[in-house]
């Protein structure tokens, strides 16, 4: 064949060895203006016709072979790169202390103004931070090494490069353009932080170059990912063929560099600012950067991959009934991308932010504990707060403390100890660094290779349990040597070996302080010393107790419940998901129960899957709940946020598992596009399968740690508000002066406060806004998917038929899944950054609170039943063509297309919608955790919140407003048609055929519904007869009109070819 003959529809089609035409992008406007009209029907169309090689090549041009390198100089230079810097990293933690003196350093957040709550001076752990930067920078070896390993695989056939150099290509095309656009937001947001956190003309920019930072880098982590992803593919492809265990350690090795690269750079990152700027509360900046990428990242990410999913899957599956990832479908490449930019890069930046959100909101909350260095008056005025709490002013009317009172009075003070460096809140600030830094050793020695014992594919349950357990091994392996090393951590830091418990008070009961008296008088005062209530000194534990009445435990026990806290997050991680499995897995009653409602119609797909999508939200919702009083009740808000480090400690190879699943999707697709023989298609959809349960669970983990992460966030938001008084407050500083505040008065945040309830019921309607808006935007950008992919069928010659040589135009779908996503992500995006910002500044810092009270919770449970029900409609859609139900109701049956309608639902729920609830509610909370110090308690600054507000609708006003008007134009196109299509065309009586049976044949009673007229006319014998049964339809409808129960007639079949008469 010539190159002549491959060429049609004017020569605009590529052909297979002919070279790519750019294509115009299709307007707005342009939706389906001749109403899908085919000389055939779609399910008609024929398979690709056969032919001889000999007659026929598929050729490969050579600039379309972008990815078939074996070795990469610039990933071997790295990889020295991070060894050296390993070294250097690793001498230098040695000599911090003793020999560079780096040690000494006082953290700056204690020696400026710039925020409201003031602690005391500390110093910052010098030695420790640079030894979890030591392990991060080992992390971006290993990751170098991963990397370097996956590239070296055979990269099988041309025509499999070709596919997987157009994935990669349009990835990089869309990462690159959207990280363009923000990084023109990321420079404005830092220079507003820059600007407006001046002190007395003094420019604080520590938290706008922390913010630049965290953003840069979670951009960084990201495109690393995607782009071994992207490689990774084709390789799985190439290595399915000789197996499925080095299919699958292929694929995982390509997850494993994005899962090490998101803790690996963000602790490296996290350690070097904190080392750099010297300021534990100017992290938050880092955090908030983060958080920019990771929602504008997964929301355009999921967008794009769904706008190229429903309308793959609508035109393809359900109108054309062809397969997933047909070479003919034009949308198949363009879903292909979606995986990558979505699914990895997208749930890289989210669990990024999550990770080094952790970490910081846990180091802010161990800076504030009243464990103070050097500082023994404060260590006695906290002892008796408990006493302040219980009687308020010691001189009524007048405020005063009988705390400050009793620790003043003879230089009570210095019975208590002065702690040393690394006793104090430095020492709790440590440790989630510290726990990070197991976590990513535990990750790099557990994800070296998956150990996969179940053969060759003979039984499908089998074998995907056979893989999961695989996984599983990796994952508890990692979580029991986190589980050890934790243990070593805290007892050896805060347990009997330790400096901790040399101090007087700490190790033994030697410390004095004054006990009330209990009963109803006892804040009546002594007789003998009228400034003490009744009560008397006793020899005891230090036991402070903080501004909202938490007692801390005795300092004997604090290494264990830390350790409890730890633990309680790495059972939590693990239990949800083991529930998000149970709910979403082919192989769990839930999912078979969607997949079996498919015999029903689309309808009671979408039902079931929805019930089961708000189940699931229960048990995940009582874990966390039960979690979150468990920490705090172990030490205080502290314990939450290590709770949420202890659960994403193991995030290294968690995220392994969930990346891998793209990388197993893609290859599934390059093996179906590259017409691959069956046995390697089979190996890819035993890797795709599990790869679906693997980013079920990845969800529900994302989900759990956002929650805690968040809730952490939260609590030190308050903090740094004002609204809880400051140990510096409270003390009073130099000891026997007046405290500025007492603790008696603390009261942050009231329901009375009609600000608070009615900023608690807008954060709750905020997610599900942010929902619609996600949703409607990946509808809108579907559209006109479908719209192209029809016209590609429609005027492509030969393109349905399979013609050899004859190349759907995938560019053209890829750069419509570009657009719409980086159109339709501005306004979720403005709205989220905008909101805390316009109740804060407009109606005060409580109703903040009230606000990211209200979304959280509703975030959480929305982003639970979204993710579980998107990702239950999946597995009963591969479940039905798994041939679950029988091979007539597998694929390309009407019971099929139902389900393909209910993972239409799915797709937006489980990979747009639902896990941008995530970053919503963590960046909203970040972002007030940045900006809080800047805002007033009252209504003093309304006028800001009103500009704000003001700005935020115009633009939202001039978004909706062009989706008004594009659906507005939508619509009357659509009725345009409807009316010229209706214009003579006859009435066609009603379908009564069962999709579920053949005319003519006779089929095992089994396979007839029980309730139908075909079971109840049945005599009891094994077979029923269609043909015996099969009427036309007047016979069916003078029937009906005799029947009693109308249900049951339904079941009766009609013979397709007396329908019309």
């Amino acid at each position: 064949m010539s190159d002549e003959d491959a060429v049609v529809n004017d020569g605009q089609v590529p052909t297979t060895n002919g070279r790519v035409v750019k294509p115009p992008l299709i307007g707005r406007d342009e939706k389906d203006t001749t109403a899908y009209k085919y000389d055939l029907a779609p399910a008609d169309f024929p398979p690709p016709p056969e032919h001889d090689e000999a007659d026929f090549e598929v050729t490969v041009p050579p600039e379309d072979i972008g990815d078939s390198a074996h070795y990469s100089m610039w990933v071997f230079l790295s990889m020295v790169f991070f060894f050296l810097a390993f070294v250097v990293l690793l001498i230098l933690s040695a000599l911090a202390c003793n020999t560079l003196d780096w040690c000494e350093r006082i953290d700056y957040s204690t020696t400026t103004d710039q925020y409201q709550f003031q602690t005391f001076a500390f110093v910052i752990p010098t030695e420790w931070i640079l030894g979890a930067m030591t392990v991060g920078v080992f992390g971006l070896f290993v990751v170098s090494y991963y990397a370097l390993t996956v590239i070296s695989r055979d990269c099988g056939t041309p025509r499999m490069i070709q596919i997987a150099t157009y994935i990669r290509q349009g990835s990089e095309k869309f990462l690159l353009t959207e990280y363009t656009y923000l990084l023109g937001a990321v420079v404005a947001i830092t220079i507003i932080l820059v600007f407006i956190n001046t002190v007395d003309g003094v420019v604080e920019w520590r938290l706008g170059i922390c913010y630049l930072i965290g953003a840069l880098l979670s951009g960084i982590t990201g495109y690393i990912g995607m782009s071994i992803a992207t490689r990774g593919n084709v390789r799985t492809t190439a290595a399915s063929e000789q197996g499925l265990s080095l299919g699958l350690n292929v694929a995982f090795r390509s997850g494993a560099v994005m899962g090490l690269s998101v803790v690996s750079i963000g602790l490296t990152g996290l350690g070097l600012c904190y080392l750099a700027f010297g300021d534990v509360r100017a992290l938050a900046g880092f955090s908030a950067g983060a958080s920019t990428i990771a929602l504008f990242a997964r929301v355009g990410g999921g967008i794009y991959t769904k706008a190229a999913d429903v309308g793959a899957d609508l035109v393809g599956k359900v109108e054309a009934s062809i397969p997933e990832d047909d070479p003919r479908n034009p949308a198949t490449i363009a879903d292909n991308v979606g995986d990558n930019v979505g699914d990895v890069a997208g749930m890289g930046a989210d669990l990024f932010e999550s990770f080094v959100g952790s970490i910081i909101a846990t180091a802010i909350l161990g800076a504030t504990l009243p464990y103070f260095y050097e500082n023994p008056f404060a260590m006695c005025v906290y002892q008796h707060l408990n006493i302040d709490l219980a009687c308020g002013s010691s001189d009524p009317p007048f405020n005063t403390s009988f705390a400050n009172s009793i620790c003043s009075t003879d230089d009570f003070y210095l019975n208590y100890p002065s702690l040393g460096r690394l006793e104090g809140q430095g020492l709790f600030i440590l440790l989630p660094f510290a726990l990070a830094m197991v976590g990513v050793g535990a990750s790099c020695l557990c994800s070296q290779k998956i150990f996969y014992f179940g053969g060759e594919i003979k039984d499908k349950a089998k074998t995907m349990s056979k893989l999961l357990q695989a996984l599983n091994i990796s994952i508890f392996l990692a979580s029991f040597l986190i589980f050890c090393s934790a243990f070593g951590l805290t007892f050896g830091l805060f347990g009997g070996p330790s400096a901790f418990l040399d101090n007087s008070g700490f190790g033994f009961s030697s410390l004095p302080y004054y006990s009330l008296q209990l009963g109803d008088n006892m804040c009546e005062p002594r007789l003998d010393n009228p400034d003490l209530p009744l009560g008397n000194f006793r020899i005891g534990y230090y036991r402070p107790t903080d501004a909202i009445g938490f007692l801390f435990p005795v300092p004997l026990g604090i290494w264990a419940r830390l350790f409890g806290c730890i633990v309680i997050g790495l059972l939590l991680g693990i239990f949800i998901g083991e529930i998000t499995q149970f709910f979403t897995s082919g192989n769990s009653t839930p999912t078979q129960g969607i997949a079996a409602s498919g015999e029903y119609g689309a309808g009671a797909v979408v039902i079931q899957g929805l019930g089961v999508g708000m189940a699931s939200a229960v048990l995940p919702l009582f874990l966390v709940f039960g979690s979150i009083l468990g920490t705090y009740a172990l030490f205080s808000s502290y314990g939450i946020g290590l709770a949420a480090v202890g659960m994403l400690s193991s995030l290294g190879i968690t995220m392994a598992t969930d990346a891998y699943g793209p990388v197993a999707d893609n290859a599934g697709g390059i093996a179906e596009m590259a017409e691959l023989p069956p046995h390697v298609r089979d190996t890819t959809d035993a890797l795709d399968a599990l790869g679906n349960t693997t980013a079920a669970i990845g969800k529900g983990f994302s989900n759990g740690s956002a929650v805690l992460t968040a809730y952490a966030l939260l609590t030190a938001l308050v903090q740094d508000s004002g609204l809880m008084p400051g140990p510096v407050s409270l003390v009073g500083d130099p000891p026997g002066s007046e405290p500025d505040n007492f603790v008696y008065f603390t009261d942050p945040i009231s329901l009375d406060d009609v600000y608070v309830i009615t900023s608690l019921l807008l954060g709750i309607m905020l997610p599900f806004l942010f929902g619609a808006l996600t949703m409607l935007a990946v509808s809108s950008a579907a559209e006109a998917m479908i719209v192209e992919v029809r016209r590609q069928f429609r005027e492509i010659k030969g393109l349905r038929e399979g013609r050899p040589g004859v190349r759907p135009e995938h560019e053209k779908c890829i750069a419509i899944s570009t657009q719409s996503a980086l159109w339709e992500m501005v306004l979720p995006g403005i709205i989220a950054i905008m909101s805390p910002l316009i109740i804060g500044f407009g109606f005060g810092q409580r109703a903040l609170v009230g606000l990211l009270l209200g979304a959280i919770g509703s975030g959480y449970m929305l982003g639970i039943m979204m993710s579980n029900a998107g990702g239950a409609w999946d597995n009963a859609k591969k479940l039905v063509e798994s041939g679950f139900f029988g091979k007539v109701n597998s694929k390309g049956s009407e019971w099929h297309k139902a389900t393909v309608a209910g993972d239409t639902v799915g797709d937006p729920f489980k990979d747009t919608s639902g896990p941008s609830m995530n970053i919503l509610i963590k960046m909203m909370t970040v972002f007030g955790l940045v900006f809080v110090p800047k805002m007033t308690v009252g209504l003093e600054q309304g006028w800001i919140g009103l500009v704000l507000g003001g700005a935020t609708l115009l633009v939202a006003a001039f978004f909706t407003y062009i989706k008004i008007r594009s659906g507005a134009r939508l619509a009357k196109e659509a009725r345009r048609k409807a009316s010229d299509d209706d214009e003579g065309a006859p009435l066609v009586a009603p379908d009564a055929e069962s999709p579920f049976v053949e005319a003519g044949t006779t089929v095992p009673l089994s396979r007839v519904n029980r309730k139908s007229a075909l079971y109840s006319d049945n005599d009891g014998g094994d077979v029923v007869n269609l043909s015996e049964v099969m009427t036309g339809t007047r016979e069916v409808v003078d029937e009906l009109e005799n029947a009693d129960d109308l249900d049951e007639a339904r079941g009766v079949g009609v013979d397709p070819s007396k329908k019309d008469d």
